[in-house]
């Protein structure tokens, strides 16, 4: 009889939004460049969030109950990594940014709008990886970024599972 007051209530979640803002730093400028042309990572991150949270729209559904919720998605910050070298007469210096990728999520109730739960997650390659790629033909002759859409499609996907780790133990 006291299994009834204590069960957990089961919920349905729902996909509110999902969103890549666009960059406006200044080393987007150097890091999303090869030698023909510009890589468009915006475009290739939101695709891959599509497909990572595969879940039904929120706005399909006509009389929401206490027991929707809603998941928004955003990517407030990724970069591409790439090192540059600045001198300044005899004195030089590199400048070096690894690839990273934040992922920030919002459960909220779609009946009262009201935010349930917050969580972010970072996610980013270590130095001996950067390193690595960093001594390769590939960033000698710059034929290609040093990091492109495929490196940040596996950083926003370790992002993202963490940030469902997060959320889940949250829950």
């Amino acid at each position: 009889m006291l299994e009834r007051f204590f069960k957990k209530k089961e919920f349905k979640l729902y996909l509110g939004s999902l969103t890549v803002a666009p960059r406006t730093d200044l080393k987007r400028h150097v890091d999303q460049w090869d030698i023909l042309c510009q890589e468009n990572i915006d475009s290739s991150l939101r695709k891959r969030l599509v497909e990572i949270f595969e879940l039904p729209p929120a706005n399909m559904i006509k009389q929401p109950t206490d027991a929707d919720l809603g998941l928004d998605v955003v990517v407030p910050k990724f970069q591409s990594g790439d090192m540059v070298d600045i001198a300044l007469g005899d004195f030089g210096f590199p400048l070096m940014w690894r690839p990273q990728v934040e992922v920030a999520a919002r459960i909220y109730r779609i009946d009262t709008g009201k935010t349930v739960l917050t969580a972010s997650s970072k996610s980013r390659i270590t130095w001996k990886q950067y390193f690595s790629r960093l001594f390769t033909l590939r960033a000698f002759l710059r034929l290609r970024p040093l990091f492109d859409a495929k490196d940040l499609d596996f950083l926003l996907h370790q992002a993202c599972l963490d940030l469902l780790k997060k959320l889940r133990a949250a829950v």
